[in-house]
């Protein structure tokens, strides 16, 4: 409005006092630029940030794939009894997920839940039926937890729990298990067969 005033000026207002004033009209406009500029940046960071953390998440889910399944390959692998095959799967768990008893990225996603290493569970999953011969649910399964904003939006004055800003992620990997040497060594006995190394 100053400038649509001054640039319609009467005649007998001094041409040397208009250049001043719109000066320092422009002068008072220096900061919105400033000021756009870092509610623009703070928004495309924030986005940058989210799919970066994204992009992790995802290639973390990627790699714990892999590693149930190495774990449960190992767990299938005969033994001498079913603890060390579960000694052979954990250890798998533990140098594929794990560093030093510790989740190998915990800013990008943590073990959750119970068992050995945290959020593993080896053997018999839900849903096993061991009565039924084709029941298969006998593997690995791990549950991780991610937190997907690094900037979590929030309202003014509210704080965002763990559990709001996060997602739960399971994977799980069932190959069965060969019977253990014990197991099968017993079956024979039971069927009045005889003891070789077929077992």
């Amino acid at each position: 409005m100053l400038r649509f005033v001054f640039s319609q000026a009467p005649s007998w207002i001094s041409k040397k006092l208009i250049p001043k004033y719109r000066m320092r009209i422009v002068s008072n406009r220096s900061g919105q630029a400033t000021l756009e500029f870092a509610l623009v940046m703070l928004l495309i960071l924030s986005f940058s940030l989210f799919f970066i953390q994204l992009c992790l998440v995802l290639a973390w889910g990627n790699f714990v794939h892999y590693a149930t399944f190495m774990s449960a390959r190992a767990y299938m692998a005969g033994g001498g009894d079913q603890d060390g095959q579960r000694a052979r799967a954990i250890l798998v768990l533990e140098r594929t997920v794990k560093k030093s008893g510790r989740d190998r990225m915990p800013n990008v996603a943590k073990g959750f839940g119970g068992g050995t290493p945290v959020g593993a569970e080896i053997g018999e999953l839900t849903g096993y039926e061991p009565t039924r011969a084709s029941s298969w649910p006998e593997g690995v399964r791990y549950t991780f937890r991610s937190r997907l904003f690094v900037l979590p939006p929030s309202l003014p004055g509210q704080r965002l729990s763990e559990d709001d800003n996060s997602v739960t992620f399971t994977s799980e990997s069932f190959l069965l298990r060969e019977p253990t040497y014990g197991e099968c060594v017993q079956e024979m006995v039971e069927k009045g067969g005889f003891v070789d190394n077929g077992c």
